[in-house]
């Protein structure tokens, strides 16, 4: 049966399931004998044939939506336990429940970091809508509902999320993050394949491109072992020629993209030491090798444009000669953030030797 848009309901008979398909593609399922609503596991990704499945009639589905006849995506997301729906289904139900509140940016942010960070989203995402719903009740704006927020993000985490400070992202970050963890060369024929290095996952840490570019690469560039067996078999291309011989070439010196830079463990506990002698240089003022580096602006905003879109040829050009060349971040936050680096490295190596590990790569995104 038709619902609105691309979305249709179709009869399971066999289990005796509902399902909502949208574009031919599953997404929610519901079971009659139960009154059970649960969004598809894989949704959005299983493609199934609508023409081969029985139709839905108009009142099995009003009698499913508990009355009424669906009319957008949210209206089945809303019937799912919270328990069952992914972050942005809470946030797609928030902005639609709360226009007031989530249409404040600040807010809005908020909320989703609020959801990224818990461990128990759906927790979280009921703690919300409860604040808003009072909030609503007291007519109160959004500075108020911003800091009642972030007192009940304190309370559920037991920490500061919305501080200032250089991001370290426990886990993998797919985005435009470097991954970090301990690796050990099962296959040294080429170290740049996948199959052939083994991967401490458990223990990787992500750190945003940017900032691993500003705070880290004077370190990493200065302790970089090309001749490091691992570090000289990255093979970058390789290629058979007419005769039936094999040549490759090989990845050189630090490489940014989706490519494994190997580090020994010795080499890293130099690189820690150079930090902490940075950090303390840096509050007492004292200059290095290191902190003159760190004041030199690196990243994606010292970039040189050649064109941008909506800009003119002036002010391409105005910001090419006014684009930063020093960094002014404060101290405290760079050698807190060079503390917090220094430990996860440490229980990095500690873990990774007592499990067979003797590297630690850094690879871009």
């Amino acid at each position: 049966m038709k619902l609105f848009d691309e979305f249709e309901a179709v009869k399971f008979p066999e289990e005796n399931l509902i399902f909502i398909t949208c574009n031919g593609y599953l997404y929610y399922i519901y079971d009659p004998e139960s009154n059970f609503w649960r969004k598809h596991r894989n949704a959005g990704n299983d493609h199934i044939t609508v023409q081969n499945y029985e139709e839905v009639s108009r009142e099995e589905i009003i009698a499913a939506m508990g009355g009424s006849f669906p009319t957008k995506a949210t209206d089945f997301t809303r019937m799912c336990k919270p328990s069952l729906l992914h972050i942005g289904n809470m946030m797609d139900l928030l902005v639609e429940d709360y226009p007031k509140y989530m249409s404040g940016r600040e807010i809005c942010r908020a909320v989703h970091r609020f959801l990224l960070e818990s461990v128990i989203p759906h927790k979280s995402y009921l703690g919300i809508k409860k604040l808003f719903d009072n909030a609503a009740a007291r007519h109160q704006g959004n500075d108020q509902v911003l800091t009642h927020l972030m007192n009940l993000c304190d309370s559920f985490l037991g920490r500061d999320i919305f501080k200032k400070e250089i991001g370290i992202v426990d886990g993998h970050d797919s985005s435009s993050y470097f991954w970090i963890m301990p690796v050990r060369v099962i296959d040294d024929s080429d170290t740049n394949a996948l199959d052939n290095v083994a991967e401490m996952k458990s223990v990787e840490i992500s750190i945003e491109e940017n900032d691993v570019n500003q705070y880290l690469t004077p370190f990493l560039y200065q302790y970089f072992d090309e001749e490091l067996e691992a570090n000289k078999k990255r093979v970058d291309y390789c290629w058979t020629d007419d005769d039936g011989n094999e040549h490759a070439t090989y990845v050189n010196g630090f490489e940014w993209y989706l490519t494994h830079n190997f580090y020994t463990f010795d080499s890293i506990h130099k690189i820690l030491d150079d930090i902490r002698d940075t950090s303390d240089a840096l509050l007492a003022g004292r200059e290095t090798e290191y902190t003159m580096k760190l004041r030199e602006k690196r990243g994606w905003a010292t970039y040189e444009l050649l064109y941008a879109k909506g800009l003119s040829n002036e002010q391409v050009k105005d910001y090419n000669v006014n684009r930063p060349k020093e960094d002014y971040t404060e101290v405290e936050l760079i050698v807190d953030f060079y503390r917090r680096f220094s430990y996860r490295m440490e229980y990095m190596m500690r873990v990774g030797a007592e499990k067979g590990y003797n590297l630690i790569s850094f690879m871009g995104p």
